[in-house]
């Protein structure tokens, strides 16, 4: 481990998830609420543009392939990909048809969605076991940060009559940008050099889990977990700005969906990156899990706007630590030298999960409505609960808490 390099990294970090903040803020309510209110976009668009970033995760071992002949950094290809993700929210600022608009933003996400399995490899190399969990929170806090600096900018210029959509997507762009360069600056981290395809990854995803049985039943805890929760998150959007919700102006949806939610998350990421470093790490996604359920319950059933805010408050407190958690417990699991392995397997089933999930809340919420589908959201993250305090008693995880 270079100690001498995570100084500079994590420095470069910050910055990183200030605009990163940005970007993660407006693919979650703004892209939405343009595709909501300006072209009025069918569900099935909106499942795209919902479920694009875990569509990334899926094609990660066909890129993770491509790339195994490259001498090119971990950071350097990060750099890549935001570069892509940039170019295309900046062609999406152009196109007329939602078609066309779908397409450029689901492209970007693919993009974007990349770069976090690459950082993995890069903070366990540079950042000391100790104070990891903490260092990565703190970029979380950062990339909060930045998402509430700009969201009541975007939502009251998006409640401006004669305000166009562009410049929301230029400053995506711009964010994009930005964070590639700093990428291009960071402290080099090279993978180890292996003769990979795209069979050899795919294969990973199904022999891993049957090989390691604890790792497998984890996943499947996760898959539930998942399924239960990611169904929830277009909705959030759409229960705000619909008629049959509450219908709140812009400025109003900004408020709750990045200004309350990701003030709480700030307060989560530290609260929970301190336990991530300190706690049996089952422990630690159970609590996060009642959190989360209780949270959705709040936000979809409690009356007017002062229920909606407070669980969005819940959601954002649950998320600071469960983005944590989903980064970085592999590395509490996974043997020495496998972690990008066991990360790449990780990934795979949230893209299978992730890209299916926003279709099935869609279909879900005509028939059973906003309430309806936050109960069975909710059922889903107990039993997921329930499949992950069965893992409490292994030594495994007794062994590894003190990290990697």
């Amino acid at each position: 481990m270079d100690v001498k390099s995570s100084t500079p990294l994590f420095r470069l970090d910050l910055s990183r998830g200030f605009f990163l903040g940005i970007l993660d803020s407006s693919f979650g309510v703004f892209v939405l609420l343009i595709c909501i209110r300006h072209f009025e976009a069918p569900d099935y668009c909106k499942g795209l543009i919902a479920a694009g970033g875990s569509v990334g995760l899926l094609a990660t071992s066909l890129l993770v392939g491509m790339w195994s002949n490259s001498s090119c950094s971990e950071p350097i290809k990060c750099s890549i990909y935001m570069f892509l993700s940039g170019l295309f929210i900046f062609l999406s600022s152009w196109v007329s048809g939602v078609m066309a608009f779908t397409v450029f933003m689901l492209l970007a996400q693919i993009f974007l969605s990349q770069v976090p399995s690459l950082m993995i490899g890069v903070y366990s190399s540079l950042y000391m076991k100790e104070d990891r969990g903490f260092r990565v929170s703190c970029n979380l806090v950062m990339s909060t940060i930045g998402g509430i600096a700009t969201s009541f900018l975007f939502g009251h210029f998006l409640d401006e009559e004669q305000s166009g959509y562009r410049l929301i997507l230029w400053s995506m762009s711009f964010s994009a940008f930005f964070c590639a360069i700093i990428h291009f600056f960071m402290p080099s981290v090279y993978r180890k050099r292996e003769k990979l395809s795209l069979m050899n990854n795919l294969g990973n995803v199904f022999r891993i889990p049957r090989e390691d049985s604890l790792f497998g039943r984890i996943l499947i805890a996760w898959m539930i977990l998942g399924f239960g929760a990611i169904m929830t998150f277009p909705l959030r959007v759409e229960y705000l700005a619909e008629e049959g919700g509450l219908n709140l102006s812009n400025a109003e949806i900004a408020l709750i969906g990045v200004g309350i939610f990701f003030l709480f998350k700030i307060i989560g990421s530290l609260f929970w990156g301190k336990l991530f470093d300190r706690m049996h790490f089952m422990r630690y996604r159970i609590n996060i899990n009642l959190f989360m359920l209780v949270a959705i319950l709040v936000y979809f059933n409690a009356p007017g706007f002062l229920g909606v805010a407070i669980g969005a408050a819940l959601a954002g407190v649950a998320t600071g630590g469960a983005n944590l958690a989903w980064s970085l417990w592999v590395t509490k699991i996974a043997p020495p030298g496998r972690v990008s392995e066991y990360m790449g397997v990780h990934m795979s089933f949230t893209g299978i999960r992730g890209a299916t999930a926003p279709f099935m809340g869609y279909a879900l919420v005509e028939p059973l409505g906003f309430s309806g589908v936050s109960f069975l959201s909710a059922g889903c993250i107990l039993l997921a609960t329930i499949l992950f305090a069965t893992t409490l008693k292994d030594t495994r995880f007794s062994d590894s808490s003190e990290g990697c």
